[in-house]
């Protein structure tokens, strides 16, 4: 049944336009002999050069940090669509040393802006660095962000060690980890019924969100089972990218591994350490829902397989076009410039949209360079999930296309302003089909499930990082991998409280979160962009469309400027408890309309 209704809906993208059909080698070969020719640039680099000299020499740096991200992206794209693909990897295998000889070739130049010192070359002192970082205003942020944080920079030898480590060791245990469970069959088998192996994760989640509880519970069992079965290996992948990270993170005079994360994030420490501190004081929130939708459910309490249950048959699944019209038509009626800009995406087939062996995991979009168009990958099925999710990588294209009007390195938004727009869509789409609903029961419906995706990307996140920290901390220490497991199983239970019923097999779920092996400290993000947005969107509800031109604005800035500034700009302070505190009001209101249409 779910392959005739997929059938005809496959969208595969074309990953032409980021390097022509057949011209790889060409490509490459002349992206090389520019790298070598940042050698002759560097050697205009003085602190009195005139203005002219010191734009082209930026200009050169960025036109070769363009066109190394786009041939980038050319074998990594090609490798999320088929992990098995060797020819992929070995395109990939070929850009990575490609991004080691770009960024051997510009060390000189990013420490000589630094004010480091550098051979050959008269040191740039505060007065001149001024004058010249003036002259790009568009990059000018970034220069003196980066001159102030000098001292987290090495010398150029242990830099480029590092560049080279990050291919050869955290980048292949990476590699490692996504082979070890990409090759991970899931048998699934509820009680009383007939067993079924998927070949992809994707296939067996979907039944996460079942109406039956045998099939819930069948679904985590089968999912954890081969990550279980393999925590041994998963550990020590784990162990060692931990431990690369603390080095990396000593030897950069971090006060602490999550304070590398935040400064490439360009967020105080203060800032981050409040949002945590809010969401672990606002998880009683969603233990009373959990306690709620168990006396809905008619259950005395829920267990960890039923947070995603549904508390009524789920709508009839919607097709991709469909999928397609009705986003659109939300993101028109917001802003024309986000309906155009997610359109374009279709246009240029950027998207990569149905799950099929040998395809990667979930979903992401890819912000290459600007004058690309993103790439988006799903893993479409058609239940609500999957519209949201469509909804949310659409929101990070049309927030990469706002943001297009800057150099390469002040285009990219750092992470936590990331989801800004992502989550903006999922909360039109969510308000648009709450508005459409058919009965109170179906308002319920999605609440209920709003209020779950609420915690998964709230109250879940945060405890990841916090699992993250102490996790990272007790590795230094010394810790086996059973150990490790009891630390998540502990936070989790701690988590939930007395609301929901921990099952053992959970403990292994830490070896399941991609971002934590691939990303340290990621998750953050993700409650980050979904309180902010939630802040946002109360504003644009009560001030209607004249506040859409400073989202707008917020979108456009791109990494031009700090995070910090950005919010303040609409009047909001991301170290105050109190900003953070408003977004989950926003939550107990959801939680107070389910309560009233309950009773």
């Amino acid at each position: 049944m779910e392959g005739q209704f997929m059938a005809g809906q496959e969208l595969k993208w074309n990953l032409n336009d980021i390097v022509a059909k057949g011209k790889f080698d060409q490509t490459y070969s002349g992206i090389e002999k520019d790298i070598a020719g940042m050698a002759e640039q560097i050697k205009l680099l003085k602190p009195q050069m005139s203005l002219g000299e010191f734009k082209q020499v930026i200009e050169f740096r960025e036109d070769l940090k363009t066109r190394v991200s786009k041939i980038s992206a050319y074998g990594e794209l090609w490798e999320n669509a088929d992990l098995k693909s060797q020819d992929a990897k070995l395109y990939k295998a070929r850009t990575q040393d490609l991004g080691i000889k770009l960024s051997d070739a510009l060390l000189p130049l990013e420490h000589w802006l630094k004010g480091l010192t550098v051979e050959g070359l008269e040191k740039l002192d505060d007065f001149n660095a001024n004058r010249l970082f003036a002259e790009l205003p568009d990059l000018e942020y970034v220069f003196n962000y980066n001159r102030a944080a000098a001292q987290h920079t090495l010398s150029q030898g242990e830099e480029r060690l590092i560049t080279r480590k990050s291919v050869t060791g955290s980048q292949a245990l990476v590699d490692m980890y996504n082979l070890v469970t990409d090759s991970f069959e899931y048998k699934f088998q509820p009680r009383g019924g007939k067993a079924k192996v998927f070949k992809t994760q994707g296939q067996v989640r979907n039944y996460y969100y079942s109406a039956k509880a045998a099939e819930r519970e069948a679904a985590y069992k089968a999912v954890f089972k081969p990550y279980h079965d393999n925590e041994d290996k998963l550990f020590v992948i784990y162990r060692a990218l931990a431990k690369d990270w603390d080095n990396d993170a000593r030897l950069r005079n971090f006060p602490g591994p999550i304070s590398m994360r935040n400064f490439y994030n360009r967020v105080p420490d203060a800032a981050i350490n409040t949002l945590l501190e809010v969401c672990q004081k606002n998880v009683g929130i969603y233990q009373d829902f959990f306690r709620y939708k168990a006396k809905l459910l008619k259950i005395k309490k829920l267990r960890r397989y039923d947070l995603y249950a549904p508390l009524e048959a789920p709508r009839s699944k919607m097709s991709l076009p469909a999928a397609k019209k009705l986003v659109l038509e939300i993101f028109r009626d917001f802003a024309p410039g986000f309906a155009d800009k997610a359109e374009s995406i279709f246009k240029a087939d950027h998207i990569d949209s149905h799950p099929r062996p040998a395809k990667d995991t979930g979903a992401f979009c890819s912000d290459i360079a600007p004058g690309v168009t993103p790439y988006i990958l799903l893993n479409y099925t058609g239940n609500n999930s999957s519209v949201s999710t469509l909804a949310h990588e659409l929101g990070h294209g049309v927030h990469d296309l706002y943001a297009q009007n800057h150099y390469y390195t002040s285009s990219h938004t750092t992470l936590p302003l990331a989801e800004t727009a992502s989550t903006i869509s999922e909360l039109m789409v969510f308000e648009k089909l709450l508005g459409q609903a058919r009965s109170d029961k179906e308002r319920r419906s999605m609440l209920l499930e709003k209020l779950g995706d609420s915690y998964a990307t709230v109250i879940r996140q945060a405890y990841f990082v916090m699992f993250e920290n102490q996790a990272h901390q007790r590795i230094t220490q010394g810790i086996k991998s059973d150990q490790l497991s009891d630390l998540y199983l502990k936070q989790l239970r701690s988590q939930l409280g007395s609301a929901v019923e921990v099952a053992e097999e959970f403990r292994s779920e830490w070896s399941y979160i991609p971002h934590i092996f691939q990303t340290p400290f990621y998750c953050y993000a993700y409650n980050f962009g979904e309180l902010l947005a939630l802040a946002l969107f109360a504003r644009y509800k009560d001030q209607g469309k004249p506040f859409v031109p400073k989202i707008e604005k917020i979108l456009a800035y791109g990494g031009s400027q700090s995070p910090d500034r950005i919010i303040k700009e609409v009047g909001m302070d991301m170290s105050s408890p109190e900003f953070w505190q408003g977004s989950f009001e926003v939550v107990k209101s959801w939680l107070s309309e389910l309560k009233r249409l309950s009773k």
